[in-house]
């Protein structure tokens, strides 16, 4: 017998969830000999270091194993809805206490998982700093290849904006001087330029950020 294509799926009671569900179904069922293990970690409210050896039930923590078989049935059901002539994979369900990346990371190991589906809601800054990162730390310690799931339309309070829109003020500006001059008289003081650099004449090619189109502000 052939052996089975183990995909471990973490979850958390969060949203998210049917969406790493999801995509957890649809890697295992590709495989004719796939097998999903869906993994939901509670984490104690004390340090398991601190008492050894007596880690309460996941159920004392909140974790209902019996809902989350209901859930991962219900993914189930919509995409056999969705592809009603694939195969289904296999499903277990495990319920776990502890550090979430560290449960992962273990069951993976135990079951000599083949690939690991884990979800992350985009944090940055000081809430990354506060929270940790999940998913990044079982792309750094798995020994098998993860696949990290995001929403595209997650949090917006969870959103930092890498590049800000134009400033209309200074589009405008670029576009009356062929990009001569890049920021208004607003935007002049952040952005002032402090190297100039001499490579040949280029004193015909405007800066390559002179599009109005471009960021900026």
């Amino acid at each position: 017998m052939s052996k089975p294509f183990v995909v471990v799926a973490a979850i958390d009671p969060g949203p998210s969830s049917a969406l790493v569900l999801d995509r957890a179904i649809a890697l295992a069922a590709a495989d004719p000999h796939g097998e999903l293990h869906v993994l939901e970690v509670a984490e104690p409210q004390v340090p398991v270091a601190v008492y050894p050896g007596l880690v309460p039930p996941p159920e004392s923590i909140g974790i209902d194993a019996e809902a989350l078989a209901k859930r991962c049935r219900a993914r189930l059901d919509a995409f056999h809805e969705a592809r009603p002539f694939q195969s289904l994979p296999h499903v277990h369900v495990h319920t776990s206490v502890g550090l979430p990346a560290d449960e992962v990371v273990w069951l993976a190991a135990h079951l000599d998982a083949d690939l690991v589906v884990v979800g992350t809601h985009g944090r940055r800054g000081l809430k990354r700093l506060l929270l940790g990162s999940v998913s990044e730390k079982v792309v750094r310690l798995a020994g098998c290849p993860v696949v990290v799931v995001r929403e595209k339309g997650h949090e917006a309070a969870w959103r930092v904006p890498e590049i800000e829109p134009v400033c209309p003020e200074c589009a405008q500006l670029r576009a009356a001087t062929a990009g001569k001059e890049l920021w208004c008289e607003r935007h002049k003081v952040r952005h002032a330029r402090a190297h100039v650099y001499h490579a040949g004449d280029r004193s015909s090619v405007p800066p390559p950020a002179w599009d109005p189109s471009g960021g900026g502000g």
